[in-house]
């Protein structure tokens, strides 16, 4: 058994821990885990991660904070460059076309976007949310920054060729309408949005 906790987590006891302190005395701190998983369990999760994920895009099962987390490591561990944009399937007929844009495992919230030409959008980063960008008409310009980091990712997106891009945690990122005609987006986050606790934090890509 692995006895394990989450760098969020923990940084959340330091912070506790230091506005309880007492600076007279001498204290032994003991931070208690706050997961526990098999070796194989865990081996068994991030085999199925990658094979859903890395080969088809499937958004893994997100039910607990431990899911979650593990998946947000296990993002910011994939090869950016060589990843993204990933290509979408798109189905046409004499009636139009069709396209999956978000298969996933989880709940969340999906939503739609139009945005004129030369807009900027986004700007901002999360420390815990798992979210995708996919661009169904229009051509987009995906930027992506890691906090603290001066190298910035950068993605092209044509509606024409569907395609996604997912937003790490602790990198900034937004999405600007490079065409000439208005830019198609549907977006798809993992939680829904809680004014009190939005984990949205605004920072410039450049």
């Amino acid at each position: 058994m692995l006895k394990l906790i989450y760098v969020d987590e923990l940084i959340d006891e330091f912070i506790r821990i230091i506005d309880n302190v007492n600076e007279n005395a001498v204290q032994k701190i003991n931070i208690e885990h706050t997961s526990e998983i098999k070796v194989s369990k865990l081996l068994s999760t991030l085999t199925c991660i990658k094979e859903q994920y890395m080969e088809s895009g499937i958004m893994p099962t997100l039910e607990s904070e431990f899911h979650r987390n593990l998946f947000n490591t296990f993002l910011c561990y994939v090869n950016l460059d060589g990843f993204f944009p990933f290509s979408l399937t798109k189905h046409s007929d004499e009636r139009g076309s069709f396209v999956e844009t978000v298969k996933l495992n989880s709940g969340g919230q999906v939503s739609f976007s139009t945005t004129v030409p030369g807009v900027t959008r986004g700007n901002h980063f999360h420390t815990r949310k798992a979210e995708r960008f996919a661009v169904i008409k229009g051509k987009a310009l995906i930027e992506i920054r890691k906090i603290g980091t001066d190298k910035v990712y950068s993605f092209e997106l044509d509606g024409s060729e569907p395609a996604f891009v997912d937003m790490p945690i602790w990198f900034t990122h937004n999405i600007k309408n490079i065409g000439n005609e208005e830019l198609y987006t549907i977006f798809w986050i993992n939680e829904l949005y809680d004014p009190k606790d939005p984990d949205t934090f605004f920072e410039n890509v450049r």
